[in-house]
């Protein structure tokens, strides 16, 4: 018996039935007014209207999904033919990528006699690509990355190219640093290339 008489008397308890009479208050005072909702009035065509604009949007909705599945399958299917993406898609190279391997390979000449051996390696790096795109073996697209090139040629292997783009890759973006060294070393594998 003592512990139900500590039930019943514990604070907490206490506030738990002061809380649940308090609502049941609130419930009986609501439930005793009775009010009339105001009247809205009757649009007869808001439902047709309502209806076509869902539908209208559910269409939108399923064109622009069906739009892009389809560029994801076009791409996936680019990619899986050989030669990548440049093999399907022509892209008219830039003003820069138009210029021929052979300017190129002059300005290298000029930039190393001058000690610019950071830029005369740049250059023959874009006589590379000059030569890549010239024979169609990579189209040139100014988008594309050092790595995405690296891609490209995998598939047909060549030593010379390779050192130009990670040369140029760590010139560019590495803390590396060019030399009269690593421009005769640029400089011998584009003339391996110009001679292939």
């Amino acid at each position: 018996m003592s512990a139900l008489a500590h039930r019943t008397n514990s604070p907490l308890w206490q506030i738990r039935q002061g809380w649940q009479n308090l609502g049941e208050w609130f419930e009986y005072q609501f439930a005793r007014v009775d009010v009339d909702p105001p009247g809205l009035p009757q649009w007869p065509w808001l439902e047709p209207l309502a209806r076509g604009l869902f539908w209208l949007l559910v269409a939108v909705l399923a064109l622009w999904i069906g739009w892009l599945v389809y560029q994801g399958i076009s791409a996936y299917l680019s990619q899986r033919q050989p030669g990548g993406l440049g093999a399907t898609r022509r892209t008219v190279p830039s003003a820069a990528a138009l210029k021929q391997a052979a300017h190129w390979w002059h300005e290298a000449q000029r930039l190393a006699q001058q000690g610019d051996y950071a830029a005369a390696c740049q250059a023959l790096y874009m006589a590379g690509l000059a030569r890549l795109n010239d024979t169609e073996t990579v189209p040139y697209r100014p988008s594309r990355t050092d790595g995405e090139y690296l891609t490209c040629i995998a598939t047909h292997p060549s030593r010379p190219y390779e050192l130009l783009i990670r040369t140029h890759e760590r010139l560019t973006y590495g803390a590396a640093q060019a030399t009269e060294e690593t421009y005769q070393r640029c400089r011998r594998a584009y003339q391996e290339i110009a001679q292939s």
